[in-house]
C-alpha cells in the first residue's frame, strides 16, 4: 500500500492551492488517492478517449502506483499552467478577500441601518454581475476549445459515462457529467448567504469557508440556471408535444445533534445525483436557525427520477440518515413545463 503524500495549502506555491481542492473532490472515497475509475469520473470532458486519458493518468502517477497523490496532481499541473499561473493565483487572493468581507459583512449587518443595509445589497448584486460578465467569455472559449478538439480528431470515441459505470468493479463510483460546464455545479459551494450562517455557528471565524473560487462561480450557475417565470402567461397555447420536467422537492427534519453528520451525507449525495443521467439540477436550501433541508430536484423526465431512487446514492442517503431524522423524509413532486427551466446548451 502506498504512503499517501499529501500537500498542505501551506506547503503549496501560489496559484497551486485550487488544485487541492480539485484532488479533494475527485477523491471520491476520501482515501487520499485517486484512482482510475475517479480520474475517469472528475476529468473525462466529453473529448478525450479512453487511451488518451490512461496515458495522461500514466503521466501524472510518476510514481508508478496506479493511484494519484496531491503531490503528483499538483507537480504536473505546475509544469502545464503558463500563463494561468497568474490568472490562478489571483484567484486565490480574490478568495481570501472575498471570505474576509462576507465575515466581516455578517459581523455589522444586523446593527445597520437599512440604508446601509441596501447599499451592502447593492454591491454583492454587483458583484455577482461582475464575475457573471468574466464567466461568459471564459465559457465561450472553453466551448469553442472543446468543439475544435472534437473536430480535429473525429476518429476518437469519447470516453462514454455509460461505459465508466458498466466497468466500475464496484458499482458505487458514479462518475459527474462529462462537459466543464456540469463540473461547476458538482463543485461544494460557500454562497454569500452559507458565510453569513457560518459566522452565526463559529462566531471565532474559523475556516469553514473553503478557499477555492471556482465555488463562486457555482453560485453564478445556479442563479442563471433556474426556474424561468419572467414569461409566464395566463394561458398559453402549445403546439404538438408538451416538453415538461419534473420538479421535486425532498424535505428533511434533522435532529439538532446530528446536522454535521446529515450534511456529509447530503453532501455526497448532491454531488453524485448531479451526475446522475436525467438530473437537470439539485440545489439544497437550509433555513437559518432550523435543522430543516430542502434538496430540490430538476429531472428530465419521471423515468429518470425513478430510476435515481433506485440508485446506490439515494439508498446510501436514506438507510445513512433514517436515524438522523426528527421525522421520516417528505417528497413533493409536480411537473413543470421545460421553457421554464432556462439553461444553456
Amino acid at each position: 500500500m502506498a504512503e499517501k503524500a499529501e500537500r498542505t495549502e501551506a506547503e503549496t506555491e501560489k496559484g497551486m492551492t485550487i488544485f487541492l481542492d480539485v484532488f479533494r473532490r475527485a477523491d471520491k472515497n476520501d482515501d487520499g488517492f485517486i484512482s482510475w475509475e475517479e480520474f475517469v469520473s472528475y476529468f473525462a470532458d466529453g473529448v478525450m478517449g479512453k487511451e488518451e486519458l490512461q496515458t495522461l493518468f500514466d503521466e501524472i502517477d510518476s510514481h508508478n502506483t496506479n493511484n494519484i497523490d496531491t503531490n503528483e496532481l499538483c507537480t504536473y499541473f505546475s509544469q502545464h499552467l503558463g500563463e494561468f499561473k497568474e490568472i490562478f493565483s489571483l484567484l486565490e487572493e480574490m478568495n481570501k478577500k472575498m471570505t474576509n468581507v462576507l465575515y466581516g459583512t455578517a459581523k455589522v449587518y444586523q446593527e445597520s441601518n437599512r440604508t446601509d443595509k441596501f447599499v451592502k445589497r447593492f454591491l454583492m448584486r454587483e458583484i455577482l454581475n461582475q464575475m457573471s460578465a468574466l464567466q461568459r467569455p471564459v465559457e465561450a472559449a472553453s466551448d469553442t476549445l472543446d468543439t475544435q478538439a472534437r473536430e480535429e480528431r473525429a476518429d476518437i470515441k469519447p470516453l462514454e459515462l455509460e461505459d465508466i459505470i458498466k466497468k466500475s468493479p464496484t458499482g458505487n463510483i458514479v462518475p459527474g457529467r462529462v462537459v466543464r460546464r456540469a463540473k461547476r455545479q458538482i463543485s461544494g459551494i460557500s454562497t454569500g448567504s452559507e458565510a453569513f450562517e457560518c459566522y452565526e455557528l463559529n462566531t471565532e471565524g474559523s475556516g469553514i469557508v473553503n478557499t477555492q473560487i471556482d465555488r463562486l462561480a457555482q453560485l453564478i450557475d445556479r442563479l442563471e440556471n433556474k426556474v424561468n417565470l419572467d414569461g409566464f402567461r395566463d394561458e398559453e397555447v402549445v403546439a404538438g408535444e408538451d416538453d415538461l420536467v419534473l420538479l421535486v422537492q425532498r424535505e428533511f427534519a434533522v435532529k439538532e445533534d446530528s446536522v454535521d453528520e446529515f450534511q456529509g451525507f447530503l453532501r455526497a449525495y448532491v454531488d453524485l445525483t448531479q451526475g446522475f443521467k436525467g438530473c437537470l439540477n439539485a440545489s439544497v436550501r437550509k433555513l437559518l436557525d432550523s435543522h430543516c433541508f430542502t434538496i430540490y430536484e430538476i429531472w428530465s423526465n419521471e423515468e429518470k427520477y425513478v430510476q435515481n431512487c433506485d440508485s446506490e446514492a439515494t439508498r446510501t442517503l436514506v438507510q445513512k440518515t433514517a436515524e438522523l431524522l426528527e421525522k421520516p423524509e417528505t417528497v413533493h413532486s409536480m411537473k413543470i413545463p421545460g421553457s421554464w427551466w432556462k439553461r444553456e446548451i
